[in-house]
């Protein structure tokens, strides 16, 4: 009890010529956990991405934009530079549903991926395939229609002489 008395007749015992009153610090919490590290930043980029009927020799064959619905397959090809040791994702989606997403680990600073999807063809419109990284953000997005393919015109018939 006697200590208690000393600390508050020390604090009234304070100068009162002091030309600003001394800030008080508002109490700390302590913090309940450690703050988590920030995630680390994705480096590197997309350097190519296509829509492609084949591929050969880890290359596309050809570039799709278009694909009729007498075909069912499509395969989607990305190449990617300074993205080892990351995860990226093939996030293929039709009428804003993910219909597919294929997952890869980057091996090494050039990377070529693709991956492929089977259509239905009643599944007609446009689709979208991202490339994501392993945070859920988008490096790259292309589109590709698949459409019905359009029937031939019927040719008049010549005229028959008499």
């Amino acid at each position: 009890m006697k200590t208690a008395l000393f600390i508050s007749s020390l604090v009234l015992a304070l100068p009162a010529f002091a030309a600003e009153p001394a800030a008080v610090a508002p109490p700390v919490a302590a913090p309940s956990s450690p703050t988590p590290p920030a995630p680390a930043k994705n480096f590197g980029t997309v350097t190519r991405a296509q829509f492609t009927s084949a591929m050969q020799e880890h290359e596309p064959v050809d570039k799709l934009t278009t694909l009729t619905n007498d075909k069912t397959r499509i395969l989607f090809f990305t190449e990617l530079k300074d993205m080892a040791g990351q995860k990226v994702a093939h996030r293929w989606e039709y009428n804003d549903k993910v219909m597919l997403e294929t997952r890869f680990d980057v091996g090494s600073d050039r990377w070529r991926v693709f991956s492929a999807k089977t259509l239905y063809p009643s599944w007609t419109g446009e689709w979208k395939v991202s490339v994501v990284d392993q945070a859920g953000g988008t490096l790259s997005a292309s589109t590709f229609t698949y459409e019905i393919p359009e029937k031939p015109t019927a040719r008049p018939a010549a005229p028959q002489k008499p």
